[in-house]
């Protein structure tokens, strides 16, 4: 390793080491925190209602304080882990008041000395959980209000210097044993985190709860050829090869994402927050940025619900191999070879959709009450592309996150713009409604375009029917609460559809067209359109046939007491602007 490597590798674990250990994570730290709140206020208000008099203090505040930081305990542990970090040094600050509090409450002697104890859950939290800055802080507060109060209290200066070098033992141990554990985590070569490290992370990623995971993406990056380089170059070229790798990389990864020399000339990124799209451009970045020379294939793959970590390290591996074999040199996308989806993100950021409206019929009177916003690609090559095309693809590669943020945007917008008060009907899909940010998602378009919640009707498809995932019904919960009305689209498609109906919160109905297609005048009854029809009225259920193109079938929806309707007959899709606001069609 050439001295210029030795030194930067140096500087980077003096950057470690001055940082916040890898094990320390957010769990934990919330964990700790919150057991340093309980037991202080515990202790402490065990202590008043024992003691009879404190001469100058307001014993009633000291006690409302102690409740407050017991209750505050149980809270902390559990929902502590979404705080910012920098919020715990606060939490961590206060808690030391308490301990202080409960130092001087104890009036001296043995007491003052047992009650200081909770000093170490600062201690612990300073010295696990904080980098050097922040554990010299946190260590210098507790032996400064330590001091303070047990001298405040009169303790002998032997009892005082016993405790104060507990403290200091305690924290040098724990830094230190957290450091090792840290340097366990680390590869020597590159300094980045090794297998063992990325594994954990990994887990720790996935044993997060559904609700708060979001989108998560996982690239492998191998080095090609890196057997043939080691040979004709030497070992030392390829460690300076890998070791290049890794600090470029590791330049340009934000944050929160963790970068791992995995083993050998094989790389693993975790992406949180990241889609399919954007991870495949990601990887196309980084093998960009590979030393002069060297080739380096791509595997990408993302979680998808139910997924463990053997099976999504699985997928990218698939990938991988299938890059190799390809010719090495590119990019695999897991369920996406031809790149799809980080086409069609690129769309959505380049302006490349566009919307078109068809309208919905009232059929008792032939008013436009509403209509569908249904989205075109109007791509630079293959001119306007039905969604048909594209948006299977995009549910399959996660896509659909950025296209459904833009459809419902550019939709709230339009019916905000237009100079009538109708209803718009904009298409979500199911991997949106497992999201728990969905219902913010709406909520912030509709604050921002003005629009009327009662105005949005947020269309989803029976799929939502194989669902078990309360997740989904909660966020059609969160949307009803909003004011938006939710329909099922396409009806009557799947098995369980009647089973589910009335457990899912929907106020609409619409039919599958496949329904209107097989309406036969010459028949008379329509007794599964009926029974439809009949049943969404009794649970209080408006309906809408979809697919109608002819008189005879309107004429009939109507007779069976159907309250909407759309297809050819009364309009195809048409920019907003062109939307009638009656419908024209002969429908007697």
């Amino acid at each position: 390793m050439s001295p210029a490597r030795t030194g930067e590798l140096l500087r980077s674990r003096l950057v470690r080491a001055r940082g916040v250990p890898t094990v320390a994570t957010d769990e934990v730290l919330a964990r700790t925190t919150g057991i340093l709140y309980l037991t202080c206020g515990l202790l402490v208000l065990a202590a008043t209602l024992r003691s009879q008099s404190w001469s100058g203090a307001n014993i009633d505040g000291i006690r409302i304080i102690a409740l407050v930081a017991a209750l505050l305990g149980p809270v902390v542990v559990y929902a502590g882990h979404r705080l910012p970090r920098p919020l715990y040094h606060v939490l961590v600050a206060i808690g030391t008041a308490i301990v202080t509090l409960l130092v001087l409450f104890g009036n001296g002697g043995e007491a003052s000395v047992a009650l200081a104890v909770p000093y170490i859950y600062v201690i612990i939290d300073a010295s696990f959980f904080f980098g050097g800055l922040g554990m010299a802080f946190h260590v210098a507060l507790v032996m400064v209000a330590s001091t303070v109060a047990m001298t405040a209290v009169g303790l002998p200066l032997a009892d005082l210097l016993m405790v104060q070098g507990f403290f200091l033992v305690v924290s040098v141990i724990i830094a230190w044993l957290a450091r090792i554990a840290d340097l366990a985590e680390h590869d020597s070569l590159t300094g980045l985190v090794n297998r063992r490290g990325f594994d954990r992370r990994l887990d720790q990623e996935l044993a997060r709860p559904r609700r708060e995971r979001g989108e998560l993406a996982l690239v492998l990056l191998d080095v090609d050829d890196f057997k043939t380089l080691n040979d004709n170059l030497g070992k030392r070229a390829g460690d300076q090869v890998l070791a290049s790798c890794a600090g470029t990389w590791d330049r340009v990864l934000l944050g929160h994402q963790t970068l791992s020399r995995y083993g050998g000339d094989e790389f693993a990124v975790l992406l949180p927050g990241s889609s399919l799209g954007k991870a495949a451009d990601i990887a196309d970045r980084l093998r960009a940025l590979a030393p002069d020379g060297v080739g380096m294939s791509a595997g990408v793959a993302a979680w998808t619900a139910g997924d463990t970590p053997s099976i999504l390290f699985g997928r990218a591996e698939v990938a991988l191999y299938d890059a190799k074999s390809a010719g090495r040199g590119q990019t695999v996308v897991y369920g996406d070879p031809t790149r799809g989806a980080s086409e069609l993100e690129a769309a959505v950021a380049a302006d490349e959709l566009l919307l078109h409206f068809q309208p919905v019929i009232r059929l008792r009177d032939n008013a436009v009450v509403s209509a569908e916003a249904l989205v075109r690609w109007n791509h630079p090559q293959r001119g306007l592309v039905p969604p048909n095309d594209f948006i299977p693809q995009a549910e399959r590669t996660g896509a659909i996150h950025a296209l459904g943020r833009w459809t419902l945007a550019q939709a709230c917008a339009a019916a905000v713009a237009s100079s009538d008060r109708r209803g718009i009907g904009v298409n979500v899909s199911v991997p949106e409604l497992r999201g728990s940010g969905y219902v913010d998602q709406v909520h912030q378009v509709l604050s921002i375009t003005g629009l009327s919640p009662e105005r949005l009707v947020l269309e989803v498809t029976e799929a939502l029917f194989d669902e078990d995932d309360p997740q989904v019904v909660r966020t059609l919960q969160g949307l009803r609460a909003l004011g938006v009305r939710v329909a099922i689209d396409d009806f009557g498609t799947g098995y369980s559809s009647l089973r589910w109906l009335e457990q899912f919160p929907v106020d609409t109905v619409k039919i599958d067209r496949s329904f209107v297609a097989a309406i036969d005048p010459d028949r008379g009854r329509q007794p599964v359109l009926s029974a439809i029809i009949a049943i969404s009225r009794s649970l209080g259920m408006t309906t809408v046939a979809e697919g109608v193109e002819t008189p005879e079938q309107a004429i009939i929806l109507r007779e069976l007491g159907c309250d909407y309707a759309q297809g050819y007959l009364f309009g195809r899709p048409v920019p907003l602007e062109q939307l009638p606001r009656e419908s024209t069609a002969p429908v007697g």
